[in-house]
C-alpha cells in the first residue's frame, strides 16, 4: 500500500486510500460497458496531457523577443510603425 504524508501524518495510519485505490475500488465496482468508458476517459486525458507538455516544450518567452525584426512590416522607425498602424484603424 502506497503511504502519503500530509502534514507529518501518515495516510495509512489514518487508513485513507490513495487515489489510486479509491479508482480502483471504484472501477471494480463497475460493470463491463462501463469500465470502457472510463478507460477511454483516462486515455483522453493522458493523451491531452502529453500533446500539452509537447506543445510547451520548455520556450521561454524571451526567446522570441525580437523575432520580428528582419520582418518587412517593422523596417521603419517605432514612430512610423504606430502612425501605421494607428491609420490603418481610422
Amino acid at each position: 500500500m502506497e503511504s502519503v504524508r500530509m502534514g507529518g501524518l501518515d495516510s495509512r495510519r489514518l487508513n485513507m486510500p490513495t487515489t489510486t485505490e479509491r479508482l480502483l475500488e471504484t472501477a471494480q465496482a463497475l460493470p463491463e460497458p462501463l469500465l470502457a468508458e472510463v478507460l477511454d476517459f483516462a486515455e483522453f486525458l493522458r493523451a491531452r496531457h502529453a500533446k500539452a507538455a509537447s506543445v510547451s516544450d520548455g520556450r521561454d518567452l524571451l526567446e522570441l523577443c525580437g523575432g520580428l525584426e528582419g520582418s518587412e512590416t517593422f523596417q521603419e522607425s517605432p514612430e512610423v510603425i504606430q502612425r501605421r498602424l494607428r491609420d490603418e484603424w481610422h
